[in-house]
């Protein structure tokens, strides 16, 4: 593949990241939606080109994000755990046993996700929004472990479906 063919495709995927996330920050019910998918643009990213690439665009939509985007948390969401997390994904998959990577994983998700809701609250200064009293937090994390989950399973899926049916389209037509 060409290098500077490779790097307008980057950028482009840098794009569309971008616009994703502003479109989570706009519409507040695609808030966590929105990182997951630019995790699916940067295993892309990932797989097809290299890690290099990938890291650049990270970095490029995790800054821009910062700066730019209405509402932080879709920013922060993607930052600490959505935006780098397929790019650790293969090396946490080799733990063994598989019980063990899971619980990595789980940790580093929430570790990643916690980060983010202390620095909205006490960085940013937006308060939790907790309706549901003293069960809110404890709910969100919860629930937050179940999308996790789901995400885990469905990335796998996701992954071996682009393998086989898209990633050689891609590079015919970034070689063409």
């Amino acid at each position: 593949m060409k290098k500077t063919t490779s790097l307008a495709f980057a950028g482009v995927m840098a794009g569309l990241s971008f616009v994703l996330l502003y479109l989570g920050s706009v519409i507040w019910i695609f808030a966590y939606l929105t990182p997951q998918l630019c995790g699916l643009i940067m295993m892309m990213l990932n797989k097809t080109f290299s890690r290099k690439y990938a890291l650049c665009v990270f970095f490029s939509v995790s800054i821009l994000s910062l700066l730019f985007l209405p509402d932080k948390e879709t920013g922060l969401v993607y930052l600490f755990f959505f935006g780098y997390y397929p790019l650790i994904k293969e090396k946490l998959d080799s733990f063994k046993p598989k019980a063990l990577s899971l619980a990595v994983k789980v940790l580093i998700f929430n570790a990643g996700i916690l980060t983010s809701q202390l620095i909205l609250v006490y960085i940013f200064g937006i308060p939790f929004d907790n309706d549901l009293g003293k069960w809110g937090f404890p709910l969100f994390i919860i629930l937050f472990n179940v999308l996790f989950l789901i995400y885990e399973k469905l990335y796998n899926v996701i992954l071996s479906i682009y393998e086989t049916k898209l990633e050689k389209r891609i590079k015919s037509i970034i070689n063409s």
